[in-house]
């Protein structure tokens, strides 16, 4: 019946947390069974690119990727059904499909949801390494343009909500079955997404801190590109000796920015104090300016 849509960067561990839902819902379906409960008749319908027959190369072409959205597109219509979860576990990465996505399940009156795992550029490139199935991996610079070109998830867009984010490289991180099931099956509203929930620090606003100070490290960065020529350090805070080595290339604020947002959606849901988010970031963004020499 409902439409589970996983969204995220290559490598992101989108499988991993897809996986854990298909066992979680189906222990759900197995307990509803119990007593005749909503929920008790359901089946599962898990799609993946690998499934689909569609290779990662399919992505570098414009052509090539139309077509693979397609195939995944038609997947999704063919077994959404009043007793049927459907997970599509891909990129998902245009809001442009997603959309299409939520009006296929708005079509035939079913509910949905998207499931945004988060990872940074960094992590994805080190998971990737490690892959050993070759048809699995992800050539670098292929991941490196689908980052810049991914469009997070709102959950203030309607076909991104409700919309649950799991940070996938967080030890202790849950997987939110118990709401997914309560606003898929049961309808019931879903909680504050954990993403958007304020956490104080120190006296301070946690998230108001979070991004004010990575803000003004941007802002530094973008002043320092106007007045000086390519490359060559941005000072940070001179007395703690927090610096950003920039690459020998102009770097876009579009570039910036992505960076900025998936720091922010990776902390959001833990608490740092005011004085090391500075710093913290700062380390960030060195670390993945450099990667993408």
């Amino acid at each position: 019946m409902p439409l589970i849509t996983f969204t995220g960067f290559p490598c992101s561990g989108k499988s991993t947390w897809a996986t854990k839902l298909i066992e979680a819902l189906e222990q759900k379906i197995e307990h509803a069974k119990v007593d005749n409960g909503p929920g008790h008749n359901y089946n599962i319908k898990y799609h993946t690119d690998d499934s689909l027959g569609i290779a990662r190369k399919s992505y570098r072409e414009s052509v090539s990727e139309r077509q693979a959205r397609g195939n995944q597109i038609s997947a999704v219509r063919r077994d959404l059904s009043r007793s049927t979860f459907v997970i599509l576990d891909s990129l998902a990465y245009i809001k442009g499909f997603r959309y299409q996505l939520f009006c296929e399940a708005k079509g035939v009156s079913t509910p949905h949801c998207v499931v945004h795992v988060i990872n940074s550029k960094e992590t994805v490139k080190n998971w990737n390494s490690s892959v050993t199935n070759e048809s699995h991996i992800w050539e670098e610079d292929l991941i490196d343009q689908l980052c810049m070109r991914y469009e997070e998830p709102i959950d203030s867009n309607r076909w991104d909500s409700p919309l649950f984010t799991i940070a996938a490289s967080e030890e202790d991180e849950q997987l939110p079955i118990d709401e997914i099931w309560d606003t898929l099956v049961l309808k019931r509203p879903p909680p504050p997404n954990n993403a958007t929930l304020v956490k104080p620090t120190s006296g301070n606003n946690f998230m108001q801190e979070l991004e004010k100070q990575t803000s003004e490290v941007i802002g530094k960065i973008l002043q320092h590109q106007q007045l000086s020529t390519i490359g060559g350090k941005v000072i940070i805070d001179r007395d703690n000796g927090v610096v950003i080595e920039m690459p020998a290339t102009t770097v876009s604020i579009a570039q910036l920015q992505r960076i900025r947002r998936t720091y922010i959606g990776l902390n959001r849901m833990r608490s740092v104090a005011s004085d090391r988010i500075t710093p913290m970031f700062s380390d960030y963004v060195n670390r993945n300016l450099n990667s993408d020499d």
